[in-house]
C-alpha cells in the first residue's frame, strides 16, 4: 500500500478496515508526496509536543503559587486539557509519522486491523476529550461566577481531577464502541490514519451521529455558559475595589476559556 493503493470494498471483505474507499483514485505520485510529506508531519508533531510541554510547565509553576481554590481547580482542568492534547499528539504521531517515512503496507503490517482500531480509537478519544473538557470548564466557571454561594467553597483539586478522569472515562467508552460492534474504524485518505466510517449502514450512521452530536452539544454548551459568564462579569466589573480584584482573576480565566472555545469551534465544528 506504499502509494495508498487500496482497492474498493467488496463482498469478500465485509468487515475489513481497508478498502472502503479507493485511496489512489486520481492521486499521482507528486500529489501524494505533497499531501503525505513526512517532514511536515514531523515538524507539526514536534511543535505541538513542545508547545504542550511548555504550557504544562507554566501551569504547574502557577499552581504552586496560588492560594485561590477556584483558580487552582481551573488550572487542574487546564492541565487535564494540555495533558490530553499532548498525549493525543504523541500517540497518533507514533503511528502516522512512521507511515509517512516508510509507506508500510497496512494489510501486511496490520492484517487484523488492531493498529487501525487503536488509531481510530485514539482519534475519537483525543478528539472528543478537549470538547467535553471545554464544556466542563465553561460550566464550572458559569456556576462559580453566577452561583457562587451554591457552589459551596469551590471545587477542590481532588474533585477537579475526578471530573477530568470522568471525562476521560466517558470519551474512552465512546471510542470503544466500534471495537464492541457499533460502527467500525477504517483507513482514511491518504492512507496514513484511521477514523470512523462514513457509510450508510445503521451502525456507522449511529456512531457518526453520536460522535458529532456530542461534539456539537459540547461546543454549544461552552458558548452558552461562556456568554452568560462574560455578560455577568461585564455587569459587576466596576463594583467595589475588593470585588474588582477578585473579578480580575475571573476575567483572566474567562479570556482563556473563550480562546479555547474559539479554537474548538474553528477546528472541529466544520467536521462535526
Amino acid at each position: 500500500m506504499g502509494g495508498g493503493d487500496v482497492g474498493p470494498l467488496n463482498a469478500s471483505q465485509p468487515q475489513t478496515c481497508f478498502g472502503v474507499v479507493n485511496l489512489s483514485l486520481g492521486l499521482n505520485v507528486t500529489q501524494h508526496k505533497a499531501i503525505a510529506s513526512p517532514w511536515f508531519s514531523t515538524a507539526f508533531g514536534l511543535i505541538g509536543l513542545c508547545s504542550n510541554l511548555f504550557a504544562l510547565y507554566v501551569l504547574l509553576s502557577s499552581s504552586r503559587q496560588l492560594s485561590s481554590r477556584s483558580r487552582s481547580s481551573f488550572l487542574v482542568f487546564l492541565c487535564g486539557l494540555v495533558v490530553t492534547d499532548f498525549m493525543g499528539l504523541l500517540v497518533t504521531a507514533a503511528v502516522i509519522i512512521p507511515y509517512h517515512f516508510t509507506k508500510f503496507s497496512w494489510p501486511q503490517v496490520d492484517p487484523g486491523c488492531h493498529l487501525c482500531n487503536f488509531l481510530g480509537f485514539s482519534m475519537v478519544f483525543f478528539g472528543q476529550c478537549p470538547l467535553l473538557l471545554g464544556a466542563t470548564m465553561a460550566g464550572e466557571r458559569f456556576v462559580g461566577i453566577n452561583r457562587p454561594f451554591s457552589r459551596s467553597a469551590s471545587v477542590s483539586k481532588r474533585r477537579a481531577w475526578a471530573i477530568v478522569a470522568t471525562v476521560w472515562g466517558f470519551s474512552c467508552a465512546l471510542g470503544l464502541l466500534p471495537v464492541l460492534g457499533l460502527g467500525r474504524y477504517t483507513l482514511q485518505y491518504p492512507g496514513s490514519w484511521c477514523f470512523l466510517t462514513l457509510l450508510p449502514d445503521a451502525g456507522n450512521v449511529v456512531f457518526c451521529l453520536l460522535f458529532a452530536l456530542l461534539g456539537v452539544c459540547s461546543v454549544l454548551l461552552s458558548f452558552v455558559f461562556n456568554t452568560v459568564s462574560v455578560v455577568t462579569l461585564c455587569r459587576v466589573y466596576h463594583d467595589r475595589e475588593s470585588v474588582q480584584r477578585r473579578r480580575d482573576s475571573e476575567v483572566e480565566m474567562m479570556v482563556q476559556l473563550v480562546g479555547i472555545m474559539l479554537i474548538a469551534t474553528i477546528c472541529w465544528m466544520p467536521l462535526l
